[in-house]
């Protein structure tokens, strides 16, 4: 078997330059015999990843070596025994079947490994002219003449042609063109149906979709079309993210900064990105996770593991800059998706459990050029400084990551962002006051990056009740005046409404049964009864976490998964040692006590209305629909609809794994209601028989 798989590879090899080939040739015998079974005899993936892609992608050769040397942690690849120059030379030989850059003197070669050229016949006889991206048996995936996307089933087609287009072919009737997206087109929100264009469907937060053909009385009928697997794999989390929808494709990203383009009516990638991380690590390594992309023309951003921002070309998944965020080896990472606005791409960043000082950055799409930057933590002088004690060095190690997509006022041109916790996360003597703005929500003016007014909801955190939650914005009457509100249903257990203006405190009371507090004082702060170092009160993932809530603005209720538990924290001098976890004590959780409930909250008063409730506590996210449906998820891996006015359960489907911070999204494709979830390291999408 390998004197085969070396053949082919040595042919392979014999069409590469000869000033490559010289250095590459012990490469191609040590990949046959060590690599070639996972990554294929020509590299470009079988039960491993593409290998000729990651120069594109960004890599270069140490990191390569890097990666080959230690393996890759909770993947099936072990670390290397080879010595260091036969990893060289094995990173040679891969260099020598990478597709040079586009415009380079190797056009030639370039175009030798670009997708098959392929006319599709369809049955009323249109000719519609492509790439090939992926096939199987049912259906193919193609890059259509003019750049575009697209997935057909073979059942649709009369007949698939190979070879080099002889004719120019318009786009079918009906079809408009691949424009990309607008800022427009963004703010329109789920105006469109079938699209999902930012991480809550819009601005708003809500994840609230108008389409209405599942109902009450066919939510019954809903059965999986396809489901995705990643190949990826993380310890105890999975996807964490929403899936864009544009034009018949989903956008996705992994953990371990994985991407796709995926066909929606088949869930087969167009392209596949990973990301080549360095093997050291901090914040990225303790959560491999990703939240999403966001999108504006052309390009996808995702943020990486270790603190980049990255912007994407859609069609291709090559990359079209890398900026940047800050020192991942200090503690900092980026995990969330971004949120596009018109002219700025704005990112958070992780890192709370590390010594860092959380920012919110803006930057220009086009260039990756920095805008402006809020930091969560002031610097000595400005406003919020006098709730942390004096120094420098604790100002640079005072946390209040920013790591959670917010929300956006376009009218008000205002972005409402949470903030994490202070560091260290359990214990506060080192750092006396109420430690702004950590565990807040922040309005900043999108045009400069200040902040026009904040609320703190639980000052001087020493739980790790971070306030990185998705803030929901709506229109309520409360008290009789109409109000422009931001919501949160908050870590601490309690659930705030804002008027969204000026921060003005409107509603106030718990959702949980949580005895840290019962009620909100006259000056905003939690009246505490219990400081939870002797009894009981919610763990540090609280009373709710990121896992994103809804709003039905015609039931006039919001759907949140709460998170009922027991701990008692005991907090102990940390080490404060840069690039390390600084919790500053440890939490003893009485699991016993734990339970899960979707719960249903009419935000005029704070009241529950009714709740669903879990054997254990949920970290899945929640979406509504105009028809009255609330879609959930639990940890015992139960995707859920119920009927929104009385939580009665109408349908369910296993899904073999818990949901673990993602929440659905819906879209119409090919006239169809579509549901779609994220669930461990499995994508699936439902619909109706």
């Amino acid at each position: 078997m390998t004197v085969l798989i070396l053949s082919g590879l040595l042919l392979l090899w014999a069409q590469v330059p000869a000033q490559e080939a010289a250095a590459a040739a012990p490469g191609a015998k040590l990949f046959a015999e060590t690599c070639a079974a996972c990554h294929g005899a020509d590299a470009k993936g079988d039960n491993g990843p593409n290998l000729t892609t990651l120069w594109a992608s960004g890599a270069t050769d140490d990191r390569i070596a890097e990666t080959i040397r230690r393996g890759v942690p909770g993947s099936v690849m072990p670390a290397s025994r080879a010595s260091d120059a036969e990893i060289r030379a094995i990173v040679a030989y891969l260099k020598g079947l990478a597709p040079p850059p586009t415009g380079s003197a190797d056009a030639a070669r370039a175009n030798a490994e670009r997708p098959q050229r392929v006319t599709l016949i369809t049955k009323s006889g249109a000719r519609i002219h492509g790439e090939r991206r992926n096939e199987d048996a049912f259906s193919i995936q193609i890059a259509e003449s003019d750049g575009r996307l697209q997935g057909y089933l073979k059942g649709d087609l009369q007949q698939i042609v190979g070879g080099d287009w002889t004719d120019a072919v318009e786009a079918p009737a009906g079809r408009a063109s691949d424009r990309g997206i607008s800022y427009r087109d963004i703010l329109e929100g789920l105006k469109d149906p079938s699209r999902w264009l930012t991480f809550s469907g819009d601005y708003s937060g809500r994840r609230h979709s108008p389409i209405t053909q599942i109902t009450r009385d066919n939510v019954g009928g809903l059965i999986a079309e396809w489901t995705f697997q990643t190949g990826t794999m993380t310890r105890g989390r999975g996807f964490e993210a929403t899936p864009l929808a544009w034009d018949g494709v989903l956008y996705v990203t992994g953990s371990n900064d994985f991407a796709w383009a995926l066909d929606a009516r088949t869930g087969r990638p167009f392209w596949s990105y990973r990301r080549e991380l360095p093997n050291d690590l901090t914040y990225g390594a303790q959560a491999p996770v990703n939240r999403g992309f966001g999108i504006l023309g052309d390009r996808l951003f995702m943020t990486t593991l270790d603190a980049h921002l990255l912007a994407f070309d859609r069609r291709s998944g090559r990359i079209v800059w890398d900026t940047v965020l800050a020192d991942y080896k200090i503690g900092y990472s980026a995990t969330l998706a971004p949120l596009v606005i018109d002219g700025k791409v704005i990112v958070g960043i992780s890192g709370g459990e590390y010594q860092t000082r959380g920012f919110l950055d803006a930057y220009d799409p086009a260039t990756g050029t920095r805008i402006w930057r809020f930091y969560t933590v002031p610097a000595p002088g400005e406003p919020g400084s006098e709730t942390w004690p004096a120094g420098p060095e604790i100002i640079a190690r005072g946390g209040g990551g920013t790591w959670m997509t917010g929300a956006y006022d376009p009218d008000l041109n205002l972005l409402y962002w949470g903030t994490g916790n202070p560091n260290p996360d359990y214990y506060g003597d080192g750092r006396k006051g109420d430690n702004l703005y950590t565990n807040s929500l922040v309005a900043i003016d999108a045009a400069t990056g200040r902040p026009k007014w904040h609320y703190q909801f639980t000052p001087h955190d020493t739980h790790d009740w971070d306030s990185n939650h998705v803030p929901v914005l709506a229109e309520l009457t409360i008290g009789g005046v109409p109000r422009k509100v931001v919501m949160v249903a908050n870590r601490n257990g309690f659930f705030y409404v804002l008027d969204r203006r000026d921060g003005t405190l409107l509603v106030g009371r718990p959702f949980t049964d949580t005895t840290w507090a019962r009620e909100i004082g006259r000056d905003g702060r939690p009246i505490v009864l219990n400081d939870g170092t002797k009894t009981c009160v919610p763990d540090q993932w609280g009373g709710t976490n990121f896992n994103p809530p809804s709003f039905d603005p015609a039931l006039g209720l919001l759907f949140v998964n709460a998170r009922e538990t027991c701990a008692t924290f005991v907090p102990q001098p940390p080490a404060n040692a840069p690039g390390k976890q600084n919790f500053g004590g440890v939490v003893r959780v009485d699991r016993e006590k734990g339970y899960g409930a979707l719960r249903a909250i009419d935000p005029t008063s704070g009241e529950r209305r009714w709740e669903f409730r879990f054997p254990t506590p949920s970290m899945a996210g929640v979406m509504t629909t105009a028809s009255g449906l609330v879609f959930a998820g639990d940890n015992e891996g139960n995707l859920m609809a119920f009927e929104g006015k009385t939580g009665a359960n109408l349908w369910r489907y296993s899904t073999g794994t818990p949901i673990w911070g993602a929440a659905p999204m819906t879209y119409m494709l090919d006239g169809r209601q579509r549901v779609v979830v994220a669930s461990g390291t499995t994508l699936l999408q439902f619909a109706l028989r």
